[in-house]
């Protein structure tokens, strides 16, 4: 994202969402920020994978009055047999249809927010965290993919405002930039999906060298790290791959790890953006076992159900 020489950072914004329990100690908001390097096939928020803005369109809350076809400048809508067809090659997001849009059919992902507006939004909530010991949580998508614009609110967040922030992290990314992160974080919680390269690659779409090279250099400085482990059934929640992961940890001296199971919550947001869900029907994930091995390699487990 170009910006002037002296002008106030900005990034893309998906969500700002307000009294968060599950992203970091006590009460928090969590800012979304857009684009991310993986593409994790079971990913709840697919609208924040590409870094550019997109416009979803719920289906199901469309009435076909036809607003939206008259109001698009770029011709990306078009009426195919009483049905509203996208053409996304020709749609540049400028929000036209959304304007015209009476039911809120049509959403736009992808806020460009300058450092001073994120923390305008946040400022709102300051009685929460300190009542809580709550704070800010900052992820995506991929926070990291923005990483000017991620230093520069973290340091006006933790350094000016004197909040407690974490970062909601894949950590893949290069160790330098998250290095930089350090002085102007209390906490992260870091993602690891799968011990095995190949694995992991083939669901999210890069290996894992990177992300395994961080947690062992965060766990050398002894930096505050929750362990993030998405469970995946078919792809990750076997007892060879949990041991491995377990042992890993445990030999770093990491010693908190988050289960979060799989679900099915971000469906609707494939059918708006006209994509299909790669994984299908899946069964429920075994937690309870997963638990057990992780305790069986001296880790404190908590289960996430959302």
């Amino acid at each position: 994202m170009g910006q002037e020489p002296g002008s106030p950072p900005t990034g893309r914004v998906f969500d700002i969402q307000r009294y968060c329990v599950h992203d970091g100690p006590g009460v928090r908001s969590t800012v979304f920020l857009k684009g991310c390097p993986l593409s994790c096939a079971w990913c709840s928020n697919p609208e924040s994978q590409a870094p550019g803005p997109q416009i979803m369109y719920f289906q199901d809350l469309c009435r076909g009055c036809g607003a939206c076809l008259r109001a698009c400048p770029h011709g990306a809508l078009a009426l195919v047999k009483e049905s509203l067809v996208h053409s996304p090659d020709r749609c540049l997001a400028c929000g036209a249809c959304l304007a015209a849009c009476l039911y809120e059919a049509r959403t736009l992902s992808g806020k460009t927010m300058t450092v001073d507006e994120v923390c305008q939004v946040v400022r709102e909530d300051w009685r929460i965290y300190e009542q809580s010991g709550g704070g800010i949580t900052v992820g995506g998508g991929e926070a990291l993919s923005q990483p000017g614009f991620l230093k520069a609110l973290l340091v006006a967040l933790h350094d000016g405002l004197g909040y407690h922030t974490c970062l909601d992290t894949s950590g893949f990314a290069p160790w330098e930039t998250l290095r930089g992160l350090l002085p102007h974080l209390d906490l992260i919680l870091l993602d690891i999906k799968h011990m095995d390269a190949k694995a992991h690659q083939s669901k999210t779409g890069v290996d894992n060298a990177v992300i395994l090279d961080n947690a062992s250099r965060l766990s050398a400085r002894d930096f505050p790290v929750i362990i993030r482990v998405p469970l995946i059934p078919g792809f990750n929640d076997g007892p060879e791959n949990l041991h491995q992961l377990g042992a890993f940890l445990g030999g770093l001296g990491f010693s908190e790890v988050e289960i979060m199971p799989y679900h099915v919550y971000g469906l609707s947001k494939y059918r708006a953006l006209g994509r299909e869900y790669a994984l299908g029907a899946l069964p429920p994930p075994n937690a309870a076992s997963a638990v057990h091995i992780f305790q069986s390699h001296g880790l404190n487990v908590a289960v996430h159900q959302r």
